[in-house]
């Protein structure tokens, strides 16, 4: 595949695209536009996604495009080191709590933990509906259950 040298014509729409917190799948297509593309605002995107992405799929793609386009940082090439999400048990007991007392959760309902886990923080629902896939639910209602009481 050929680079194109210019900028795209709809970067300020690729650029937030690459930039949207709450759908991992709106970042990678975004991503998957802008390797295309050998401009400056394209390599800065690209350049973030692989160092500060949080979704490891969207991660390990943006450090190929880097690694195709010769990109670096500190004059070494971008490395894709050991998956991490950023969040911390303690991150997730917080928020558990928070959507618990704000929803006035008694009793688990799933939908409505999920909606208010949504609504609370999107950015940690989006990357771990990811991480965990079809074991998501699973594991809301397992760290639900495991809440601490009072």
């Amino acid at each position: 595949m050929a680079l194109i040298m210019e900028t795209p014509a709809n970067i300020e729409d690729l650029i937030k695209n690459a930039n949207c917190k709450h759908c991992w799948k709106t970042r990678f297509s975004a991503l998957e536009e802008l390797r295309k593309y050998d401009c400056q605002q394209s390599r800065d995107v690209i350049t973030r996604l692989a160092l500060h992405d949080k979704v490891f799929k969207v991660k390990e793609e943006a450090v190929r495009v880097t690694q195709a386009f010769g990109i670096t940082k500190n004059g070494k090439p971008i490395s894709l080191g050991k998956k991490d999400t950023g969040f911390k048990a303690k991150d997730f007991t917080k928020l558990f709590l928070r959507v618990k007392r704000e929803k006035k959760i008694e009793v688990f309902n799933l939908e409505i933990f999920k909606a208010g886990f949504k609504e609370v923080n999107p950015e940690m629902y989006d990357v771990m509906s990811f991480d965990k896939g079809s074991k998501f639910d699973s594991w809301i209602e397992n760290s639900f259950t495991g809440l601490p009481k009072k």
